[in-house]
């Protein structure tokens, strides 16, 4: 009786085995197939070509923002001539340690000159901020119905 047991113990692992295998190897096809560009854009177009969207918006700010930086930076000269009006002598310093003066009198220069923020703008940008929570949710469940298994029961889904 031991022998009966063990055989069907040895069966049922091993079937349990090819049942594992034959699960790894659908995910590993279907990983295949999502890491494949062509064949995901001719599946969901619109998320292809909205991360292209996104991808592109978040170059261009962040080159708009680097030439408003590059412009708004005050040059070297007219740091000098401000410490000259007033009665400094930055000539006198060596290397970094004039260096280190004209960025730290651009950054106080530039903390006093920044515009205080209107209440209109709080309540802007927090709407953009309530709007960012929102659209990021509406993309994790998105996100989480793309990757869903078809093949598993319609409950709990959102959205």
């Amino acid at each position: 009786m031991g022998e009966d047991a063990s055989a069907r113990t040895q069966a049922d692992i091993a079937a349990l085995r090819r049942g594992i295998e034959g699960d790894l190897d659908a995910l590993a096809a279907k990983a295949k197939a999502d890491l494949d560009i062509a064949a995901l854009a001719r599946r969901q177009p619109v998320a292809v070509f909205g991360t292209l969207g996104s991808l592109v918006a978040l170059g261009g700010a962040a080159i708009a923002a680097r030439v408003r930086a590059s412009r708004q930076r005050r040059p070297d000269t007219e740091i000098e001539r401000i410490v000259e009006e007033l009665g400094g002598r930055i000539d006198r310093l060596k290397g970094r340690a004039r260096k280190r003066f004209r960025e730290q009198l651009r950054r106080e220069i530039s903390e006093v000159e920044k515009p205080k923020r209107t209440a209109s703008e709080a309540l802007w940008s927090t709407g953009m901020a309530a709007f960012t929570a929102f659209a990021t949710e509406l993309a994790r469940k998105f996100g989480g119905r793309l990757a869903a298994d078809e093949h598993a029961p319609a409950e709990g889904r959102e959205l």
